[in-house]
């Protein structure tokens, strides 16, 4: 995936700023239109630049969108991973990390693109390790929260830590695939809503008194 020779040497900011441009636009497409529908031309169109150029930089259609899913992967544990605040009490750390998966970045673009990458997952080793990455943020951020809280009892989980953790990431990514698919109920006000509801049982942790669902 490294640059190819026959064109004026840039630098290497001027590379990365290229080729990121490339993926930007590769990424919302695949939001809108799935992977299957991605073609060269689209791309190009959405970035501005020619077909010539993104050939320059990626070696074919399927390095292009592998690529991009590893952008998107980067994107996606780098956001996990900055909610997570040290010395903050246990149960503001886990709601903030929620807070800010749902509300930094359109939340509905990434939920669709979440599926694509999961679908294609599902038919390429690559993409499966990369999958893998971020499942793995996902629940090293988590479990640290969790076990900072059991440590200081703000947290008292009725079942093993380990189920209950598995069990917010099964029902945040149920969520994502309802959120995506336009579900009933499924905005995000509730999801955070519903999410902080079920760590704080799964968890042990206080229930908040003038905690209330939002409306569907």
């Amino acid at each position: 995936m490294s640059a190819r020779t026959g064109r004026p040497s840039l630098s290497q900011e001027e590379i990365a700023d290229r080729r990121g441009t490339v993926i930007t636009a590769t990424l919302r497409l695949i939001s809108e239109r799935g992977t299957s529908g991605i073609r060269l031309k689209d791309v190009a169109r959405a970035a501005s630049i020619s077909v010539g150029t993104i050939q320059y930089y990626f070696d074919s259609r399927e390095d292009l969108i592998l690529s991009a899913y590893q952008q998107h992967s980067q994107n996606v544990i780098a956001l996990v991973r900055a909610s997570f605040r040290e010395g903050t009490d246990p149960w503001t750390s886990l709601a903030q990390t929620f807070h800010d998966f749902f509300h930094v970045a359109d939340f509905s673009d990434r939920t669709r693109l979440w599926i694509e990458f999961v679908a294609a997952a599902t038919r390429d080793d690559e993409l499966r390790g990369l999958l893998d990455e971020v499942f793995l943020a996902w629940k090293q951020v988590i479990r640290r929260i969790v076990e900072a809280g059991i440590a200081d009892g703000s947290f008292v989980p009725p079942l093993d830590a380990e189920i209950a953790i598995d069990a917010l990431l099964a029902q945040l990514d149920g969520f994502e695939i309802a959120h995506a698919t336009g579900a009933t109920g499924t905005n995000v006000e509730r999801i955070e809503s519903v999410l902080q509801r079920t760590a704080r049982v799964l968890l042990g942790a206080p229930q908040d008194p003038i905690d209330r669902l939002g409306d569907g």
